[in-house]
C-alpha cells in the first residue's frame, strides 16, 4: 500500500505535466509576435513546469534508490545540475518572458514596439536565454546525462531492456515543448512504475533470512 502511494505521488505529477505541455505555445524567432497571442497559456505552462520540477528530481532519484555505482553518482549529480540550471532558464525565459509579453499586450501600439525589442534582447542573453545560453545548455545536458547514466546504472544491476530503454528515452524531456517533452515524461513515468514493481518482486523473492541479513548489512 505504501509503495503504491509512493509510486502514485511520483507518477501522477509527471503525467499531469505531460498533458499541460501540450498547451505549450510554439513561440517563434520574433519572441513578442510569437508569444503575444498566447501569453496566458505561455505563462501558465511555464509556471506549471516550475511547480513540477521537484517531482522530476524525486522521480529521477527514485529510479536509482539503492543503486550505488559511478554511473549512479554521475546521474544524481547531473540531476542536481539540471534542477538548478533549467529552473533558472524556466524562470527567466519561460515565466519572465510571459510576464513581459502580457504587460506589453496592454500597452498602446506606439509603446509596444520598444518593449518588443527589449523582450527580443532579453531572450537572446548569453547567460540565461536562447539559443545557446549557459543555463539552457547545462540544464539540457544535465537531464540527458542523468537519464543515460541512470539507464546504464540500472542495466548493470539487472534491469530489463524495456526498463533501460524507458529510462534512456526519458532524456527526451530535455526538449520540453510538445510532442517531444510529453513523450519523455510518459517514458519517465512508465520507468518509475516498472522499477518500483521490479523492486517489490525482488523483495518478495528474497528469502526472509537473506532479506534480514541484507537489511542489517
Amino acid at each position: 500500500m505504501i509503495s503504491a502511494v509512493r509510486t502514485a505521488l511520483l507518477v501522477v505529477p509527471l503525467l499531469v505535466l505531460a498533458v499541460v505541455l501540450w498547451w505549450h505555445p510554439p513561440g517563434g524567432e520574433d519572441v513578442f509576435e510569437g508569444v503575444s497571442p498566447d501569453a496566458g497559456e505561455w505563462l501558465g505552462v511555464h509556471a506549471a513546469t516550475l511547480l513540477a520540477f521537484p517531482f522530476l528530481g524525486l522521480a529521477a532519484f527514485a529510479l536509482l534508490r539503492g543503486v550505488e555505482s559511478l554511473a549512479a553518482t554521475v546521474s544524481r549529480v547531473a540531476v542536481v545540475l539540471f534542477l538548478v540550471f533549467y529552473t533558472a532558464y524556466e524562470v527567466t525565459i519561460g515565466v519572465g518572458t510571459g510576464f513581459l509579453v502580457d504587460y506589453a499586450n496592454d500597452l498602446p501600439a506606439a509603446e509596444q514596439a520598444a518593449v518588443a525589442d527589449a523582450i527580443q534582447e532579453y531572450n537572446r542573453n548569453w547567460l540565461t536565454a536562447e539559443p545557446a545560453s549557459i543555463s539552457m545548455l547545462v540544464g539540457f545536458f544535465g537531464w540527458v546525462v542523468a537519464m543515460i547514466a541512470a539507464a546504464y546504472a540500472l542495466r548493470r544491476v539487472g534491469a530489463s531492456w524495456p526498463l533501460t530503454l524507458l529510462v534512456g528515452g526519458a532524456a527526451l524531456f530535455a526538449i520540453h515543448p510538445p510532442p517531444v517533452g510529453p513523450v519523455g515524461l510518459v517514458f519517465l513515468a512508465a520507468a518509475v512504475v516498472m522499477v518500483e514493481r521490479w523492486r517489490r518482486r525482488e523483495v518478495h523473492d528474497t528469502p526472509p533470512r537473506a532479506a534480514a541479513e541484507g537489511a542489517v548489512s
